[in-house]
């Protein structure tokens, strides 16, 4: 039995055929407002992905894309960074609400942390909380952010002193937080362009921006590709993070027959 199919075996799931991908998508939104569970749907390329994500869009806000892309090669080479904040944004959303994911063939086969060591690994903070700086850079460093003199984008933090300025995953601008000692003593959402307070947050959540997260805070994550994670935890999907949602898949030959195709490719790549 192929992986594809040990994973999908363990889930109660639906193949849908015989409708057009409007029929399909408006399918899987009817069956997601009758229950009270989250919903995958599973596609073959990341194309398929982005088509059905928008069709759903019109229904419903509450739908997700967890893609990936199609190509083996780009493990090796580089990943892009729009589509690891997208996965990263859905898992987040995940880990609070209901949802409907959409997910290509790679997405589905995505090796990740469980949603336990996912969830644990959120950092709280509020005003007057303690926590000593270094702890909490190295914190910082674990969930995959990176220290610049200046941020810009998102997955960047700056130190200077008693001031750490983060950009969150998930949030529109920056927060800037002061401390005093080790106590936090203001935390204020800032513009990335003049550095100017838009507002003062009296808490904040910041969530991982890697998905090599383990329980091991010793190793670097930027050093380890996301094959890597197998060393360390037995490795997770997205299903994981659905709990005992359900699955639809569309079109399961034609995954079947990409999958094989993959794991092809796979040999070759390990031959040559």
């Amino acid at each position: 039995m192929s992986f594809f199919n040990q994973i999908i075996g363990q889930h109660d799931e639906t193949n849908i055929l015989g409708l057009n991908k409007e029929l399909r998508a408006l399918f899987v939104y009817n069956k997601f407002s009758r229950i009270d569970k989250s919903i995958l749907f599973v596609v073959n390329s990341l194309y398929e992905a982005n088509m059905y994500y928008q069709i759903l869009s019109n229904y419903t806000n509450d739908v997700l894309l967890f893609p990936m892309d199609d190509f083996l090669t780009s493990e090796a080479l580089a990943l892009s960074p729009e589509l690891r904040a997208t996965r990263l944004e859905t898992l987040k959303e995940l880990c609070i609400n209901k949802k409907i994911v959409v997910t290509n063939l790679m997405g589905f086969l995505r090796f990740l942390p469980s949603k336990e060591i996912f969830k644990k690994k959120f950092i709280k903070l509020k005003i007057n909380n303690d926590i000593k700086i270094d702890e909490f850079v190295n914190k910082l460093y674990d969930l995959g952010y990176t220290r610049e003199t200046l941020i810009t984008k998102t997955g960047e933090i700056a130190v200077r002193g008693f001031v750490i300025d983060v950009f969150p995953l998930g949030n529109k601008n920056p927060v800037r937080i002061e401390f005093w000692g080790d106590t936090i003593d203001s935390i204020r959402e800032f513009n990335v362009d003049n550095q100017l307070t838009i507002n003062n947050l009296n808490e904040i959540i910041i969530y991982p921006y890697t998905e090599f997260v383990i329980d091991n805070n010793s190793i670097n994550n930027n050093n380890n590709s996301q094959s890597d994670i197998q060393k360390y935890l037995r490795p997770s999907s997205i299903i994981d993070y659905i709990n005992d949602g359900e699955i639809f898949i569309d079109d399961y030959n034609s995954i079947i027959s990409s999958y094989e195709l993959l794991c092809n490719e796979m040999l070759e790549y390990k031959v040559n």
